[in-house]
């Protein structure tokens, strides 16, 4: 079937809403991330099958310049139709008119046929992911303790984080965003105002949010000493209104998951990671 696309405006908001409670039920968040998405770079693409939009999908360019794929959705009586394929296309042809290096995704660790789809268009696996996570009403009512903390200058981001590049896995997440641990995207995090260090004890962390801050504080890395970077982090939550700690880190760091649920996290589903490089 010929599908018409074109960036999702303002005026079919109401229909990519539409679609996405479709697709996802309560897990829905583009209503609140929608005026942020007109703020990046990438489009927000609209899916129409003669009138009837039935599928949206987003590119953005993260800080390295690398495309990061998100927010794919397709109505579920237009599903295996071929509007996914049709997304992919407009990714494809986004990554070719801005030079993009690298594309990426992530999915559930078994979701096949969005991994598969991703695959058509040469994406493979790079790393699965665990996430955990903490509401903060669970937290203790004792103060947290922010002491020694300070933000991380842009020009030394990329040496504070390069030593942990290993244990997760090249990466650091935020919002489900894995962001390559390199130069462009550690600078751009530092910028933002989420990589904080103490250096008395040594303690380094990652924690903010790409956006929806009041509904979690996303912790990208936590090391050195992890009680009190956690500390820290319950700080920030109850500063910014965060109903949730949240975490999400490779499986191959197994010590950061032992700290995690010695400290009430629990674990939800496995989360996989697909790219290319162009």
């Amino acid at each position: 079937m010929e599908y018409t696309l074109r960036p999702l405006t303002p005026e079919y908001l109401s229909e990519g809403l539409r679609v996405e409670k479709a697709a996802m039920g309560d897990l829905c968040y583009l209503a609140d991330v929608y005026e942020y998405y007109l703020t990046t770079v990438g489009e927000m693409t609209a899916v129409f099958a003669g009138d009837r939009l039935v599928g949206i999908g987003k590119l953005t360019v993260l800080w390295d310049g690398s495309g990061w794929l998100e927010t794919l959705r397709v109505e579920p009586d237009w599903q295996r139709k071929g509007v996914g394929t049709a997304i992919y296309r407009r990714y494809m042809e986004q990554a070719e008119q801005l030079r993009l290096p690298r594309l990426a995704m992530y999915t559930g660790a078994a979701n096949i046929p969005s991994a598969g789809l991703a695959r058509c268009f040469g994406l493979e696996r790079t790393s699965i992911f665990r996430e955990y996570a903490l509401p903060t009403s669970a937290l203790p009512e004792t103060p947290a303790d922010g002491r020694g903390f300070a933000p991380v200058p842009e020009e030394e981001a990329f040496a504070v984080l390069s030593p942990y590049c290993q244990q997760y896995n090249g990466y650091f997440v935020m919002n489900r965003t894995y962001y390559r641990m390199n130069e462009g995207n550690c600078r751009g995090l530092a910028a933002a105002g989420r990589l904080w260090r103490d250096k008395e004890s040594g303690t380094v962390l990652i924690a903010g949010a790409r956006f929806q801050s009041d509904k979690g504080l996303h912790i990208g890395l936590l090391e050195g000493d992890r009680a009190h970077g956690l500390a820290f982090a319950r700080l920030l939550a109850a500063q910014r209104g965060a109903g949730r700690l949240v975490c999400n880190f490779a499986v191959e760091n197994p010590s950061l998951e032992a700290f995690l649920q010695q400290n009430g996290f629990t674990a939800g589903n496995d989360l996989m990671v697909m790219e290319v490089t162009r």
